[in-house]
């Protein structure tokens, strides 16, 4: 009966051993290939990342020279809209003179 319970008790051991070590190793080969997995899922949002950054700093340069251009361009309207600020006061003086010979004309009875 020893031998019996000898020989059921060595089997025993030895499937316990062996599922033990299946699962243990095994278990070591799921988190390598679940590392993998994430490395790879990781990979993949970096690269959708970097591709998202790379766009936005194309607009990031197109907006910058689009904001330049209008800068140069108020400046210009600036300058311009000066201009015709004097211009517009100089024709104003000159009508101011204009209307006062007329009158001087006008009040001495001469004809123009």
């Amino acid at each position: 009966m020893s031998d019996l319970l000898q020989t059921i008790l060595v089997a025993f051991g030895t499937a316990a051993a062996g599922g033990f070590s299946g699962w243990f190793f095994g278990r070591k080969r799921q988190n390598i290939e679940n590392i993998d997995m994430a490395l790879d899922t990781w990979q993949k949002v970096v690269d959708s990342l970097e591709k998202r950054v790379d766009n936005l700093l194309k607009k990031v340069d197109c907006l910058t020279e689009e904001n330049t251009r209008l800068k140069d361009e108020i400046g210009n309207l600036r300058d311009e809209l000066l201009m015709l600020n004097k211009k517009d006061r100089k024709i104003e003086q000159l009508e101011r003179k204009i209307t006062k010979y007329e009158k001087l004309l006008d009040d001495n009875n001469v004809s123009y």
